[in-house]
């Protein structure tokens, strides 16, 4: 399974983990590479919500909340898409 979090980032399911993945260019060419290994999805999408969060460029309290707050919403989308996407191809 493979969920794009963004252009350049992605969470992809191996056989024993879950890994978040970069893209990076090689030879000019685009090719993934894992940066962490979770055990579990929700831990997957946990570090990359934690790690957007913390890379964000708010200046004051007022746009980190705001951030946080979009961030956090962002991130709740991509486990219940992928829940629901799992519960469906179960149903099938």
């Amino acid at each position: 399974m493979i969920i794009p979090l963004s252009d350049e980032n992605r969470i992809r399911g191996k056989e024993h983990c879950w890994q978040l993945e970069k893209v990076v260019k090689r030879k000019g060419q685009p090719e993934w590479q894992p940066r962490s290994y979770h055990s579990t999805f929700g831990d997957a999408v946990g570090t990359a919500c934690r790690r957007e969060i913390r890379l964000h460029p708010a200046n004051s309290l007022a746009d980190a909340i705001r951030a946080v707050d979009k961030i956090v919403a962002k991130y709740a989308r991509v486990f219940d898409e992928a829940l629901e996407s799992a519960n469906s191809k179960r149903a099938a």
